[in-house]
């Protein structure tokens, strides 16, 4: 039986999550990031290198977002130019993405002392799902098939559900998420994101804001 391959391992260090997958839905995962980084430019800025590591991790987050959906790929020609500080304004932007599908990225932003930053990690998904469909790139400033929900607003309901974990914990309540789900914001990210693909009605029963917010992330407009 053959080892995994170097897409497979860098994708496992990328996020925790893939590799609690089926076999069948981590073959269709590898297929979606292989061909996310046949399909998108990668450039880096002011100097920045873009390694292996940053194009599976970008790749990874962003093929997410098509694991439920029956799609196989973004549908426009990306160009993603990262930094590695900041971005230019969106009104400096709009041109460039509405031309050219252009996203531009800082990656401080996104990795943390060499550790994930979920805040910066999702803030990167929400502009990738708003390239899902080309035809429609920009509608008052919003796709016209993506909801309008804020990104600091669902940053606020999963530290609010967060502090309910632990405060249940800490009360000896029992939980149907593992207590590691309260050891860090990151940790509660990764282990409801995958009781969202494993265990979706329990996730929506016991924390519905939680089961939206992932919802609107990964499923929302296909």
């Amino acid at each position: 039986m053959a080892g995994p391959t170097r897409l497979e391992i860098m994708i496992d260090a990328a996020s925790p999550v893939v590799a609690k997958l089926s076999p069948e839905r981590r073959a269709r995962f590898t297929h979606l990031v292989d061909q996310f980084l046949q399909d998108v430019e990668f450039r880096g800025a002011d100097g920045f290198d873009v390694t292996s590591r940053v194009r599976v991790t970008l790749a990874t987050y962003a093929c997410l977002l098509l694991l439920n959906r029956p799609r196989e790929r973004f549908d426009l020609g990306m160009r993603i130019v990262i930094r590695e500080r900041g971005v230019p304004t969106d009104d400096q932007m709009m041109g460039r993405y509405s031309r050219w599908g252009r996203m531009d990225l800082c990656w401080a932003s996104i990795m943390k002392d060499g550790v994930l930053s979920i805040p910066g990690c999702c803030a990167a998904m929400h502009e990738l799902a708003h390239r899902l469909d080309n035809r429609n790139i920009f509608w008052d400033g919003l796709p016209a098939t993506h909801s309008a929900e804020c990104h600091e607003k669902w940053c606020a309901d999963m530290d609010e559900e967060l502090d309910f974990l632990r405060t249940r914990l800490a009360n000896g309540f029992e939980t149907p998420l593992t207590p590691h789900a309260a050891t860090s914001q990151a940790d509660f990210f990764n282990c409801t994101t995958t009781a969202y693909f494993e265990q979706p009605d329990m996730l929506r029963d016991h924390f519905r804001r939680v089961h939206d917010r992932l919802a609107h992330f990964y499923e929302d407009g296909r």
